[in-house]
This record gives C-alpha cells, structure tokens and sequence, in this order.
C-alpha cells in the first residue's frame, strides 16, 4: 500500500466526489482509488484481526475520513441525492464501501429521520458483519442520536417488540449506544423500554441487558436502584434477582448493601405452593 501523503489524497478524493451525482461512476472511481490504497501485505501486528467476512481493500481509515469530509458539503447541499449515493454503496458486496454508506448516513440532516431509520432497517439483518452494526450504531446515527433521538428511541422500541432475539439484541446494542450520551438525560425512558426484559430475559441477551444497567447504575444509581427495586416487587420476575445480583458491582457501597439485602428477602420469602 502506498503511503497517504495528506495533499494527494486530498486531491484524489475532491476528484472523486465530483461524481457526486452519478453513483455509477461514483462507485467505479471508488474502487479505482480502493485499489490504489489497497493493503497488499497483512501487517503482523494485524494478524489477530478477525477476517473481514465481506471482500475487503484494507484501506487505512484517513482515506475512508477524507472521503467523507469532501463530501459532507454535497450532502448538506442535496440530502436526497446523498441517500441515493448512500443506497449505491451499500448495494456494493464490500467492506469498504459499506463502511463509508454508514458515514455517508450520519451526515444526512436529522430532518430526514424516517429515511435514515428505514436505511437501517432494511441494512441490518441476521449474518450482517458486527463491525458494520458497530458503524452503523456509532457513525450512521450521528446526526440523529444528536438532533432527532426521538426516531432512535422509536426504533429501539420496535426491535425490543419484535419475537426474533437478533432484533431484540440490535435494540438493546443501540439502547446502549444512546446511554452513553451525557447529553441525553431522560433516563426514565430507558427504564420503561427494558422493564420487561429486566423481569424475563433470554440468556444470550443478558450481557447485552447488563451492560445497559451498568450504564444507567454509573449514571444514576438511585433512580437504577429503585427500578430494580420495583421490578423486583412485580409479579412474574424470575430473571429479575439474578440481574439485580451481577449489576451490584456498579452501584455505590451504600446502595449495594440495600440492594443485596433486598436480594436475600427475595430468597427468603416464602414462595406459595
């Protein structure tokens, strides 16, 4: 692979966006530009990597970068052309390309949400690469997850309905994502959409489940506590003991010991026959 100097990478990407408008063309000069950054040799410090399960160039990330910063100006421009663009690069079996649609997608304005969700949607079905998901999750929904997360919450609420656990899994991945904003300070929501699985959840979500209390209990450990607390309380909570038991690491010590003596009435409650 030859090396990026910043000027002529410069050049070759403001050269390639001037197809902005012509995805065909667009997609045959990204290929050629590809292969010219391709990465011919695995470097040993690369070698754990995990495969890449799509065809993939190996191209270092400024390339991928500079790309997307020349045509973020196009986008604000002409949002509907960029999504077409977007469509054309995601239809393209590879890596690369699929990873530059999801760039692509988080520069579109939040004033298309339905457009970006229905994107994501359709993109992410079952075998789908995780680092595409990861892209996706992270990059793909920066324009949403800042302006409009309204629509992301919508669509978390619709993955957690659906019967199929891989779906289930995306909601609790972009839930998790959201969390992680400091800006966003609803936390209540958050609270209702999980209830359910809090009470009854399958095993391959639990981490996922996990992961997303450990957030909240960081965040905001009474409010996380008197959750657990309440859905504890409810009727038909089996898994909820066990959740509560692996979270307490997170909480502060005072809430932990509360919590943990709450767990032992739990277990020392006597159960009807």
């Amino acid at each position: 692979m030859p090396a990026i100097h910043p000027a002529r990478l410069r050049q070759q990407a403001a050269v390639l966006v001037e197809h902005f408008y012509d995805p065909p063309a667009f997609i045959r000069s990204l290929h050629h530009l590809f292969d010219f950054y391709t990465e011919r040799i695995h470097p040993t410090s690369q070698a754990s990597e995990l495969p890449a399960l799509l065809p993939a160039y190996r191209v270092r990330p400024p390339v991928l970068r500079q790309i997307l910063l020349e045509l973020a100006p196009l986008i604000d421009e002409d949002p509907e052309s960029g999504l077409v663009l977007c469509d054309a690069l995601w239809e393209q079996p590879y890596l690369e390309f699929r990873l530059l649609a999801a760039g692509l997608l988080g520069q579109i304005p939040y004033t298309f949400a339905e457009a970006t969700v229905s994107r994501l949607q359709a993109w992410i079905r079952p075998g789908i690469e995780d680092r595409l998901v990861e892209a996706l999750f992270t990059k793909g929904v920066a324009c949403l997850r800042k302006n409009n997360q309204t629509a992301l919450i919508r669509l978390v609420e619709d993955w957690l309905n659906e019967p199929d656990l891989f779906y289930q899994h995306l909601g609790l991945r972009l839930l998790l994502s959201l969390l992680k904003e400091p800006e966003f300070e609803n936390l209540p929501v958050f609270y209702r959409l999980i209830q359910s699985l809090t009470r009854t959840c399958p095993a391959r979500l639990r981490p996922d489940l996990l992961d997303a209390l450990a957030v909240l209990a960081q965040r905001s450990p009474n409010e996380t506590a008197y959750f657990l607390r309440q859905t504890l309380a409810m009727p038909n909570s089996p898994d909820t003991p066990f959740l509560l038991r692996l979270s307490l690491r997170e909480f502060p010590p005072e809430i932990q010991e509360n919590l943990r003596n709450l767990g032992r009435e739990f277990y020392n409650k006597p159960r009807s026959k």
